[in-house]
């Protein structure tokens, strides 16, 4: 409790001391001056002490507290600090009687009376305060011996006033906290105590309950030791399936592995037949495609073929010449080729013989090896000319087919309206893309660039920038015009003839333009003797 103190209560309690001290001092000091006084005097100094001894005992009383000594027993000088105060009172009420009494028609009476009541007190005031002196030095010491604890009493006062102050504070929150609090607690405490009464009751038939679940525990105890041996007996068949599954297991992941390669080899050869059937769904619909085009290019050369009876009997003439001309050609170039082959299979023959003969002599003598090696040395250079030859006519071959399909399709263009007007983009496209994949050496290049200028009409700037005029000449327009110098001439002179009088010849019209070029490449490429129908089929 001494923590909570403030630090300046105890020089309050000492100041307080010193000043009761000043003016209890002051006072006998005036008595001694004016001893006439003495009544009042002694009454205002009797009253002084009095205070100063009785006013740190009582002044808890002022707060709610009863004076006690440190001892806990009241002080002795309240009954001798009695009489004077009663004296007092008395000599102020005489004077406050006399008052109104000194209007009266007795004046000296009472003024006497007051002379001998003054004299009266003078020595009561005397005897009082011989006795108040003997009490001062009786008390002195006890006061000064209790002062200290006098001190420490009011700190401690002090302390618990404080204290006690906050605790009221707390103690009236408290209470109004509380005081709702105290209702629900009362409700609730009347619920609990019923539901106490209710769970006793429960807690009795739980009882009960539990008696009834002992005796049960018992036989099921007797039950589970019965299904122990049940479960050991069913652990070891569990065992047992367990590795009779294991076994199962390994079996089918085996017929798996096995299932699983078929399934493989199913999945690839199911692979292969997607694609031949995808293949053969796209050829399908190639053959599909060909057919519709086949049907539309039909029925288009049926309006066609109505549409060019009555302009057959003027083309006739001249399709016939052209016939007989390409079969002539076709002839005279096969002919050619059959005397290449004969002469190239003699000499063949001839080089095997002497071949022969030199293999024979180099056996019989070893001078004679170095003449066969000049023979065979003499003899490779046939070959590989024979080998040229070949590949020649693999070409030739090769070119005969694309320019056969070219004639046919140009027939078929000749057929369909004016040669004049007409210009087919698929022959156009297929002769650019030919000049394109053709070396600058070849003369057909410069023959073929001649070609599309004629089937596309060009003028003389287009020519002069396509190279095939000079710059300043000027030359006929659609006039087909042939290179003077050739790279390749041609094997037999009939043909070297021909070809010179069709370039020399050529007239302005388109379709003797394209009858003139198709005439020589028919003489160059036609050399396969199993496409002769195919090559006079469209021409019938």
């Amino acid at each position: 409790m001494s923590e909570g103190i403030p630090p300046s209560a105890t020089p309050s309690a000492k100041s307080k001391k010193n000043k009761k001290k000043a003016a209890k001092a002051k006072a006998d000091s005036k008595a001694d001056e004016h001893p006439e006084d003495a009544p009042a005097d002694h009454n205002d100094t009797d009253n002084e002490p009095r205070d100063a001894n009785v006013d740190p005992i009582q002044e808890p009383e002022s707060n709610g507290a009863k004076p006690h000594t440190i001892d806990g027993t009241l002080p002795d000088r309240s009954a001798n600090t009695q009489e004077p105060v009663a004296t007092g009172d008395a000599l102020s009420g005489t004077d406050i009687q006399s008052d109104p009494a000194s209007d009266g028609t007795e004046p000296k009476d009472r003024f006497d009376a007051l002379v001998r009541d003054r004299d009266s007190l003078r020595a009561e005031v005397a005897d009082m305060r011989k006795s108040l002196e003997e009490i001062q030095s009786k008390h002195t010491a006890d006061m000064e011996a209790l002062q200290q604890k006098l001190d420490d009493a009011e700190s401690k006062k002090e302390q618990a006033e404080t204290q006690f102050q906050m605790l009221l504070e707390r103690v009236n929150t408290i209470k109004s906290q509380l005081g709702e609090r105290l209702k629900e607690d009362a409700e609730e405490l009347s619920l609990a105590r019923s539901q106490i009464e209710d769970l006793e009751d429960e807690n009795n038939h739980l009882k009960d309950e539990l008696d009834s679940k002992s005796t049960q525990l018992v036989e099921l105890s007797g039950a589970s030791a019965e299904k122990e041996k049940e479960l050991t007996t069913l652990r070891d068949r569990t065992n047992l399936s367990q590795q009779n599954w294991l076994k199962e297991k390994e079996e089918l992941l085996e017929q798996e592995s096995y299932l699983q390669s078929e399934f493989e080899q199913a999945k690839e050869a199911m692979h292969n037949w997607e694609i031949l059937a995808m293949e053969e769904r796209s050829i399908r619909e190639n053959l599909n495609e060909k057919v519709g085009d086949l049907e539309e290019q039909l029925s288009s050369l049926r309006e066609g073929y109505e549409r060019a009876t009555h302009e057959r009997d003027t083309q006739q003439s001249t399709v016939d010449g052209l016939q007989r001309a390409l079969q002539e050609i076709q002839l005279a170039r096969k002919q050619e080729l059959r005397e290449l082959v004969e002469s190239s299979d003699s000499q063949l023959e001839d080089l095997r013989r002497s071949l022969r003969e030199a293999q024979k002599q180099a056996t019989d003598a070893d001078k004679g090896l170095q003449n066969a090696q000049e023979e065979i040395e003499r003899v490779r250079p046939f070959e590989k000319e024979v080998k040229e030859k070949n590949l020649l006519i693999g070409k030739l071959r090769h070119e005969a087919v694309t320019l056969n399909d070219h004639l046919t399709k140009a027939l078929r263009f000749l057929k369909k309206g004016k040669p004049e007007d007409n210009v087919d983009r698929h022959i156009v496209t297929n002769h650019f893309l030919h000049f394109l994949a053709l070396d600058r050496s070849d003369p057909k290049k410069f023959q073929i660039l001649q070609l599309i200028a004629a089937l596309l009409g060009w003028n003389d700037e287009q020519r002069e920038q396509a190279g095939l005029a000079r710059p300043g000449t000027s030359s006929m327009p659609g006039k087909l015009r042939v290179p003077g110098t050739s790279l390749r001439t041609p094997s037999t002179p009939n043909l070297a003839t021909e070809f010179m009088d069709n370039g020399a010849s050529s007239k302005e019209t388109l379709a003797e333009l394209w009858s003139n070029f198709l005439e020589q490449e028919a003489e160059v490429g036609n050399m396969n003797p199993s496409r002769r129908g195919s090559h006079q089929g469209p021409l019938k």
